[in-house]
């Protein structure tokens, strides 16, 4: 059944991704911004594998490690890149393939946990394909999640085998997510550390000395081949790169209401579940997935409680309750409500989410100490992989919320748990999206749905029509076809900016201007105007894939101070020539390229200002001028 898994996953890739397949060579999925990006950063990769001193933000080194390094899936698609030399080619094969690759991986992770490979092609279907996909579409590194379930599968194997091979390839698969995306590597390595002890206490070999060395040497190897590329992004920091602030990142948290929120471009619910429309704020999981992760919770646990014959006494019945009615009460104060009593001149008035949780979990913890049949209950469950998934998907949507945990943009409850990892577990305060812990959620509760499928079937028959059905639902909710392709957002920051062209070119189309750049010296940098207008600078980076100088212009996740300073400066050419030619005099740019149409009304006086201030003009093209500066 795994090659016609894998083929339907590809068939399925190519018609949710439509009609991209037709342009393959010459379409970018969303936008002409951070695809541009990643694509420059793969050709980079092509030629540089390892190298972080990338020839953007000159002089500045270490410019790679402004946004992600993309090396794994550098190297899963230099083949395509070495054949055709076409950015937009090779990047649109790997786009696809995390789409399928992911739900493959999870077909094989939910096969190996559940035993049915029915339910376990919906659990593909719900990772490679969630809703939350749609709203990654610009973002090819939260879109490489493919490795998580082959990680989880190479350790599950190991731990039913003994054998080495998994337990090789689980580690491979994680460092392979760790080195895809720097949010996986400190969102997704947590959850590999915990299901490896999990999995230790649930077979009782805390104590089997073999194992343990096994396992360790594993991590360590892990941790050894990640270091490389992590030093780059440390030096950054020593070099005065600031970590993110508490407010910066807040703004990129998930709101709770984000998960009843989609995203605009699906077709069912795009226009129905708007909860709270907001920055990072599309996270909504899909309600037929949702609905099958609470159906395995809830017949896993019936299952398990009812095989304890044990009556609970009145005290355990109790607490049971008072339990329950907290852990309620505390999801209600999540979402914003507040709890007055009375109704009216209340006088008592409840809104603390966390001392709520904690008398659920004091009472909790003396239903579980006056009750045996309790007790049994949960040790049962606790062995069953549900009660980790369950655990990995409540963890990662409560750190999901940020520094601060807010519904409809008002604050619940603060601090957070995400703010003790941003201020004591290194490298936390460098990222700026805790919202992106929302795969993370679609990982944990794809598993569970393919649970939720095996809990329900029958009979194998029954199965298959289940599946059939719960996936042609989970692809109708998360369908987005046609997806937006080349947006080229012409809202600038800078007011005198006239509209980029709708396409970018590729061979004998780019553009005149950077065919002649190729016969400069390859130690030339150029200094491009307009400069620090981020869908500029990105297009400027696109085309410097083909002739391969360096630039002073740049486009990341993150920028040097100084580039700041002079996009600024550069900004206002024309209210402060003087200030800006001191500017451009002072880079290290040895040839300046001013794209004249770029400029409302034409940017003729721009090209004479510069002549003016001595530079040569060695070229034209089209209202594109090229000086040598030096």
């Amino acid at each position: 059944m795994n090659w016609w898994a894998a083929a339907a996953y590809v068939a399925l890739s190519i018609v949710f991704t439509w009609p991209l397949a037709k342009g393959l060579a010459r379409d970018v999925p969303g936008d002409f911004g951070d695809p541009l990006l990643n694509m420059w950063i793969l050709a980079w990769d092509a030629g540089h594998l390892g190298r972080f001193d990338a020839p953007i933000f000159a002089p500045h080194p270490l410019a790679l490690a402004y946004s992600e390094h993309l090396t794994p899936q550098a190297i899963l698609v230099w083949p395509v890149y070495g054949l055709t030399r076409n950015p937009i080619l090779s990047y649109n094969v790997l786009f696809l393939a995390t789409f399928a690759a992911s739900a493959f991986g999870m077909f094989l992770l939910a096969r190996e946990l559940t035993g049915k490979g029915a339910a376990a092609f919906v659990a593909g279907v719900a990772f490679g394909f969630a809703p939350y996909r749609v709203a990654s579409i610009p973002h090819l590194q939260v879109l490489s999640s493919a490795w998580m379930p082959f990680a989880l599968f190479g350790f599950r194997r190991y731990f039913k085998s003994r054998r080495l091979a998994p337990l090789a390839g689980g580690a491979l698969a994680w460092l392979g997510q760790s080195l895809s995306c720097g949010y996986y590597l400190l969102f997704f390595s947590p959850v590999v550390a915990i299901y490896l002890a999990w999995e230790l206490s649930v077979r009782r070999l805390w104590s089997n000395r073999r194992v343990l060395v096994q396992l360790v040497a594993a991590s360590v190897v892990v941790a050894v081949a990640t270091l490389p590329f992590v030093v780059p992004y440390l030096e950054l920091r020593r070099s005065g790169f600031n970590p993110r602030t508490l407010g910066e990142i807040q703004k990129y948290s998930a709101d709770v209401y984000a998960y009843f929120t989609a995203d605009p471009a699906l077709k069912f619910w795009g226009s129905i579940a708007r909860a709270w429309p907001f920055a990072e704020g599309a996270l909504f999981p899909g309600l037929t997935i949702a609905v099958l992760a609470t159906a395995a919770v809830v017949l896993s646990w019936r299952r398990l409680a009812s095989d304890a014959h044990e009556p609970s006494g009145t005290m355990a019945r109790l607490f049971g309750g008072l339990a329950a009615a907290a852990a309620a009460l505390a999801v209600l104060l999540l979402l914003g409500w507040t709890l007055r009593l009375p109704a009216t001149k209340p006088i008592v008035k409840i809104t603390s989410v966390s001392r709520v949780a904690a008398f659920a979990v004091a009472a909790a913890a003396i239903w579980l100490r006056t009750s045996a049949r309790a007790r049994g209950a949960l040790a049962r469950w606790w062995q069953s992989p549900v009660a980790f998934f369950v655990v990995i998907t409540a963890a990662a949507f409560a750190m999901s919320l940020g520094p601060a945990i807010h519904a409809r943009g008002r604050l619940v409850e603060a601090p957070s748990i995400y703010r003790a990892f941003y201020l004591f577990v290194p490298g936390v305060d460098g990222l700026r999206v805790p919202a992106r812990f929302a795969m993370i959620v679609a990982f944990g509760l794809a598993v569970l749905a393919g649970y939720g499928i095996s809990l329900l079937e029958r009979t194998r028959r029954v199965g298959y029509a289940l599946a059939a059905v719960t996936s042609l639902l989970i692809v109708g909710e998360s369908c987005a076809v046609p997806i937006p392709l080349n947006q080229n957002d012409t809202t600038y920051r800078q007011h005198d900016l006239a509209p980029l062209p709708a396409t970018i070119s590729l061979g004998e189309q780019t553009p005149a201007v950077y065919r002649f750049v190729q016969t400069l010296p390859p130690a030339s940098v150029l200094l491009e105007l307009p400069l620090g207008e981020p869908a500029f600078d990105v297009r400027y980076m696109f085309y410097a894939i083909g002739h391969g100088r360096a630039l002073v212009n740049g486009y990341s996740g993150g920028a040097p101070d100084d580039y700041g300073l002079l996009a600024e400066t550069l900004g206002d050419v024309r209210s402060r020539p003087d200030e800006a030619w001191r500017a451009i005099a002072a880079s290290a740019a040895t040839h300046l390229i001013v794209h004249e149409r770029s400029y409302a009304g034409g940017g003729g006086d721009i090209s004479s200002w510069v002549r003016g201030h001595g530079a040569l003009e060695v070229a034209a093209f089209d209202g594109d001028r090229i000086f040598q500066l030096r």
